[in-house]
């Protein structure tokens, strides 16, 4: 389905006890599905847990605030924004403004993702004003559920020594491209990750002669600071090893994920990685979480006049694509890998170009990736 990007305005007021009033004006993109009419709403079985930020009937403001603190920690997929269309045919668009910028304050960051989906649910159920109370109005949190430390690592060690995989997709990549040889490999351990870097682990065990990488530099940030590395190498959020040694990546893996959050170091790791190891400055395979931002994109023209070249392997792709992955490859030279495709991206591409990835179709808009199908 065709996705509608909407450029919102928001006027965000404080009231300041001594300081006069401040109006700041924010300019947000996020894409929504056209308005999606329902019965009664029910929560989709997609595949990730689900949250509902309850408002009362007519008015905006989030009741259950301590589920927003919960999923200020959480990787959102989608959000749902449901009302009900009693009277029938009122205008509600006050009302949603107000809705949408409740949820800006709480969760900003939401509205500059490109691969969280927005949709707006209009229920037609209620033929009464008495049974308008009894449907849901507010916000429907979809989200990643955060497997715990322990889980993960549990994960990794008994795979590991079985030699065995839940998951194949980073794997298949790497056979595809055996032609990457001598590869700095720069690979996200936060949240959910643990399936994909257990494939980089069995990957470098199988085939430790073939000198495909045995440079390795983990990401997961405990800190929102990112720095371009030049006057000194920032280890914050960054582990890395140089091994052939399988045991020793695990076992560096698994304290990797004891530390920092969901906080997403892409770039600022291969500007560490790049200046640790300036030989394979051209080779660079990031591992990436889809549905992770990376926190450090003004590090990008940095990298680009660096001279590298990111390929980029995408984690958990299905319907949607990170476009910020496909600014990074393209801004480098570089490439986009999913488990089914590799996808080259040329440097001359001007706006209006688009490009095919499996069923998904992207196109250039002002510099910049954006999903239209």
């Amino acid at each position: 389905m065709l996705r509608t990007t909407i450029f919102f305005l928001l006027a965000i007021v404080f009231q300041q006890p001594i300081f006069s009033q401040s109006i700041i004006k924010v300019k947000e993109r996020f894409r929504f599905r056209d308005t999606v009419t329902v019965d009664r709403y029910e929560i989709e079985k997609n595949g990730f847990k689900a949250l509902k930020l309850k408002v009362d009937v007519a008015n905006y403001r989030i009741l259950n605030t301590k589920d927003v603190d919960f999923l200020s920690q959480q990787t959102i997929t989608q959000i749902d924004l449901v009302y009900t269309d009693f009277p029938a045919g009122e205008d509600f668009t006050e009302l949603t403004r107000k809705r949408l910028l409740e949820f800006y304050i709480h969760f900003p960051e939401t509205m500059n993702s490109s691969v969280i989906e927005w949709r707006i649910v209009k229920q037609t159920g209620p033929k009464s004003a008495s049974s308008v109370g009894n449907y849901f109005h507010g916000f429907v949190v979809y989200y990643r559920e955060m497997p715990s430390i322990e889980e993960e690592k549990r994960l990794i060690m008994v795979q590991v020594e079985k030699n065995q995989m839940t998951d194949s997709s980073v794997y298949k990549i790497l056979e595809r491209n055996r032609t990457w040889k001598n590869t700095l490999v720069v690979c996200d351990v936060t949240g959910s990750m643990a399936p994909y870097t257990l494939q980089i682990l069995i990957w470098l065990k199988a085939n430790a002669k073939l000198n495909t990488f045995d440079q390795v530099v983990f990401f997961n940030d405990d800190e929102e600071k990112s720095n371009d590395q030049t006057s000194k190498l920032d280890t914050a959020g960054i582990w890395d090893i140089e091994s052939k040694n399988g045991r020793k990546v695990v076992d560096l893996a698994i304290e990797a994920m004891k530390n920092g959050n969901h906080i997403e170091n892409n770039l600022e790791a291969v500007c560490y990685a790049i200046n640790k190891y300036p030989n394979n400055l051209s080779n660079i395979v990031m591992i990436a979480d889809n549905w992770e931002n990376p926190c450090d994109m003004e590090l990008l023209n940095f990298l680009k006049k660096k001279g590298a070249k990111i390929h980029v392997v995408v984690c958990g792709v299905t319907d949607r694509l990170n476009t910020v992955y496909l600014d990074i490859a393209y801004a480098t030279g570089g490439s986009v890998h999913t488990m089914e495709q590799d996808l080259e991206i040329t440097s001359n591409m001007g706006d209006g170009r688009t490009i095919n990835l499996g069923d998904m179709k992207f196109k250039m808009v002002g510099g910049a990736f954006t999903q239209i199908k």
